[in-house]
């Protein structure tokens, strides 16, 4: 049995038509939830009512700690590729549905067996989105688990097929990205994303552009281990709250665990000397990798990914200094913001039920937040119960040009963790006193941000975003000569080229180019190479002869500069 619980502002959805004959018969009437846990069901060969007893008894512990009782359960069969026979998974639906009700929690269940429409918007908080696999022991494995080795030659080639998406809009980032050859997705890492060159050289340029806003604002890159002793775990709390969705392995007598997150380890390298007061504060910032076991993979594109990055940073000050850090890192914000044309929208998450520390911690955390937040002049909702285990949190949703809404910047105030990982500073009086520190991403997971960023400008990134800036197209291969040193120039230059020197017409590499809305074509053929020119056209269509090659570089160089 597969679930992903979400803790919901609200599930709506529209049952359109029965997909199986097994569909329940009901009538399709569109249903509104709000502020409940959705489980997101799917029965897998094996599982009886044991188990669906055993997800409702985990699921109610779960509700415990959010505060709350109401719950859907909704059928949905993606997140399983071992599914139980329909007459099966409906009675054992059923069966969850009672054991819900017996349990004393308010139950609503979606159809079973429909097509359904559907919108979720999830709450921002850690233990919003949690997954959950469970099977019985003596229950028959699917093959899908042998190992790639044991697996036949043409099952191993169909394995590594790149995937197809059908159905999507246009506008889609799945659509986009296999278009223009950014990245794919292959069966045999589920969850997870090859970038191409064009779509790491993408992320490159991101990642390029937020380390000259880190520098000044005077962060150290580090980067540390993928892999850690669960021990590590353990100090930071995470163990308790977050084991489930992490990789685990084990080295020798060790158990080990991918790192989900980069808090711990720039805690470790912050204890590797003494700190006086007057060296703080001392901010770390990261893109290392990290790795969440989440429900996740190909339906969501690169808006749920099992592998990811973050543009990490974490801040390490005295209390007294907490509230400009905070304000300078949401200065950061606003001038990153501003630069991809996203509005935005401030919530301040509150202290969750199952917490760490005293109420006085917390009070005072979340008056230095709501602080730092008004001295912006900006208007704030109040989202209750709804912040980290260890730390009270403004959390930033931005609006794209679609009208979406994208929870992205984070920056929490935490006195927990100092504590438990017993960091120091020597203070003014020489002694030893507890700092505390700011978490803060403003980007979020780069490869949900590059998925948005698609969908935002409709695959026609800016130029200074465009992984290729500039495509060098010959007239005829009489011109290859003189196109292929306009090219090294452009290189040279540090202006992103390329050249498009195979065989065909001129006529299809300019409709090539387009559809991969490459921002600028430079034609070339006898009359450019004998004055050492140009032809420049733009992906809109509009033409400009005679252009010197010099000036047209210098061109793109200032719109890169300045962000257009």
């Amino acid at each position: 049995m597969k679930i992903l619980q979400m803790h919901a502002d609200f599930i709506e959805y529209t049952p359109i038509k029965k997909e199986i004959r097994a569909a329940e018969e009901i009538d399709p009437k569109t249903v509104k939830e709000a502020d409940i846990v959705v489980l997101f069901t799917a029965f897998e060969r094996g599982d009886d009512a044991g188990l669906a007893a055993k997800a409702v008894a985990e699921s109610k512990e779960f509700l415990s700690k959010l505060g709350t009782k109401r719950v859907m359960l909704y059928p949905f069969a993606h997140i399983s590729q071992d599914l139980a026979p329909p007459q099966e998974a409906l009675a054992l639906l059923l069966e969850m549905e009672k054991d819900a009700r017996a349990a004393g929690l308010e139950v609503y269940r979606a159809p079973f067996g429909w097509n359904k429409s559907l919108q979720i918007k999830v709450k921002g908080h850690p233990l919003a989105e949690m997954s959950r696999s469970y099977s019985n022991a003596t229950a028959p494995q699917a093959p899908k688990a042998k190992a790639l080795r044991e697996l036949s030659e043409a099952e191993a080639m169909a394995r590594l097929k790149r995937s197809d998406f059908v159905n999507l809009p246009e506008t889609d980032h799945r659509i986009i990205g296999e278009r223009q050859d950014l990245f794919s997705f292959q069966e045999v890492s589920p969850g997870m994303v090859y970038l191409h060159e064009k779509g790491f050289r993408l992320r490159n340029i991101l990642v390029d552009y937020l380390r000259g806003e880190l520098a000044r604002d005077g962060f150290q890159e580090v980067g540390t281990p993928s892999l850690a002793n669960t021990a590590l775990w353990q100090v930071s709390g995470h163990s308790a709250h977050y084991k489930d969705n992490m990789f685990l392995t084990a080295l020798g007598d060790e158990e080990m665990g991918m790192k989900p997150m980069n808090c711990p380890s720039h805690f470790l390298i912050y204890k590797t000397r003494k700190w006086s007061f007057r060296e703080l504060p001392v901010r770390y910032a990261t893109f290392d990798p990290l790795f969440r076991n989440e429900l996740s993979g190909v339906a969501s594109g690169l808006f749920r990914v099992k592998a990811l990055s973050q543009d990490d940073g974490h801040i390490i000050a005295t209390e007294e200094q907490a509230e400009a850090e905070i304000s300078k890192a949401l200065d950061m914000m606003a001038r990153v913001y501003s630069v991809f044309g996203l509005s935005y929208k401030v919530k301040i998450s509150t202290r969750p039920d199952d917490s760490m520390g005293s109420d006085e911690e917390w009070e005072r955390a979340t008056a230095t937040l709501i602080r730092a937040v008004k001295s912006k002049g900006w208007s704030y909702e109040v989202k209750d119960k709804e912040g980290n285990f260890y730390s009270p949190k403004i959390d930033v949703d931005i609006r794209d040009s679609l009208g979406r809404e994208w929870q992205c910047g984070t920056f929490q105030l935490d006195l927990q963790m100092p504590k438990r990982f017993k960091l120091t500073y020597t203070g003014s009086d020489g002694k030893e006193h507890t700092p505390v520190v700011v978490h803060r991403a403003i980007l979020g997971s780069l490869e949900r941000f590059m998925g948005v960023m698609l969908e935002h400008y409709k695959g026609v990134l800016p130029v200074w975003l465009s992984p290729v800036q500039a495509k060098v197209i010959p007239l005829s291969d009489e011109h290859l000569g003189y196109a292929r040193s306009v090219l090294d120039a452009l290189v040279a230059g540090k202006v992103r080229a390329e050249g498009d020197f195979a065989s065909g017409t001129m006529g299809a590499k300019i409709r090539n180019a387009q559809l991969l809305k490459i921002p600028y074509m430079l034609v070339v053929g006898k009359k450019e190479e004998d004055s050492k020119t140009v032809a420049v056209r733009t992906r809109s269509g509009e033409q400009t002869f005679g252009v010197k090659l010099d000036d047209f570089a210098a061109r793109v160089l200032d719109e890169t500069a300045a962000h257009k």
